[in-house]
């Protein structure tokens, strides 16, 4: 197996499988990435067994082959080139890989391709076609609210249904819930739920490129495909929990503000907030509301006033300023607005111009305030 190609192109497709690795594995196979080479194109493929991606690059092909060669080394190698032209000759006999560049000559060993896992097979049972730009407006709303509890491995992922033309995409931690409605979509062989993990759409956001991607579900896997390049991923098989009982529908006091000065306002005053709660009060008058911090153990304490509009009583309300940062960091409105019942149940966000076609809502939990 003969190929040259550019040590930059190559670096940033490396940097691009990076993200699929896994961190800890049994199987030291997985710390390899699969190279195909056939004619003058070249295919990568890295994968934790749950989740593999492949791409694609142009090269000039001498001679085709298959090895798996060891990730860290390869990428950290690319990287500490200047741009410049990298031959690899690999010895299919010993899996004996040499690189050389002008100035150079790198030598490791790989391992065999037939070691390497199989991309699982796959039969399409439903297609969705996406801009690119609007599957990546999805992830980012939504992905950020993913649980991490692998006690609850159905909200380890983003929740995605269609209904009436209208593509849904959910997501939740306990704490904060998301829910991102994306209108006109055609999904009519979409016929089912599926929840799609968290690492697959953080590594697709990373990566997708390209006017347009195609998502095709089977009865266990989803694949996206983009430019030449096919990211497949494991479905969660889980129930997810009933969301729509757990937003409000009676949270009758509306408060309008500006978000970023909010944001920025919160990011301040939650310098002064306990390190174990970061809890944050709001204290919402008809003309502006005080953002309020204390940390009773180390004696800090902040506040800062943001304009509103606000035509009930004056109350007051607590968050964890993580959360509600997050929630103010991926909304990008000018103005946002904040629906309250009560001190003790959940708030509901959304902007105030979410987008032709778009209707996005964003709920985050209170906690109880220090007296």
């Amino acid at each position: 197996m003969k190929f040259t190609v550019s040590s930059a192109e190559l670096q940033r497709t490396l940097n691009k499988l990076s993200g699929v690795l896994p961190t800890r594995s049994t199987m030291p196979i997985l710390e390899n990435i699969l190279f195909d080479l056939a004619g003058n194109q070249l295919s990568l493929t890295a994968t934790d067994l749950a989740l593999s991606l492949t791409l694609t690059m142009q090269v000039r092909g001498i001679e085709d082959g298959r090895i798996a060669i060891p990730a860290k080394r390869i990428i950290d190698t690319m990287r500490s080139l200047p741009d410049t032209s990298a031959s690899f000759t690999i010895d299919s006999a010993t899996n004996r890989v040499r690189v050389t560049t002008d100035t150079g000559e790198y030598n490791l060993t790989g391992e065999g391709a037939k070691e390497y896992p199989q991309v699982p097979g796959f039969q399409s049972g439903a297609t969705l076609s996406f801009e690119s730009n609007k599957l990546k407006e999805v992830i980012h709303r939504t992905v950020f609210a993913v649980s991490s509890d692998e006690l609850r491995p159905a909200m380890m992922g983003v929740l995605f249904q269609v209904k009436e033309n209208t593509l849904r995409a959910v997501s939740t931690d306990g704490h904060r819930l998301v829910r991102y409605q994306l209108k006109g979509i055609d999904a009519s062989s979409l016929q089912k739920d599926i929840i799609v993990p968290a690492k697959a759409l953080n590594v697709l956001i990373r990566i997708l490129e390209g006017a347009n991607a195609t998502l095709d579900v089977s009865a266990t896997h989803a694949r996206f495909s983009f430019e030449g390049s096919i990211l497949l991923t494991r479905l969660i098989e889980e129930t997810y929990p009933n969301y729509e009982s757990v937003i409000p529908s009676d949270n009758e006091k509306s408060v309008t503000v500006q978000r970023e000065p909010l944001m920025l306002s919160l990011r301040r005053v939650a310098l002064y907030a306990s390190a174990t709660t970061h809890q944050v009060r709001l204290s919402i008058g008809t003309t502006s509301v005080e953002v309020s911090a204390q940390d009773i153990d180390f004696g800090g304490e902040a506040k800062e006033t943001v304009p509103c509009t606000f035509a009930g009583e004056k109350f007051e309300i607590g968050f964890n300023s993580i959360y509600l940062a997050d929630i103010l960091t991926h909304l990008d409105s000018d103005q946002v607005e904040f629906k309250f019942s009560s001190p003790t149940r959940a708030a509901v966000v959304s902007p105030m111009n979410g987008g032709v076609g778009v209707d996005i809502l964003m709920l985050v939990m209170p906690v109880r305030l220090n007296t």
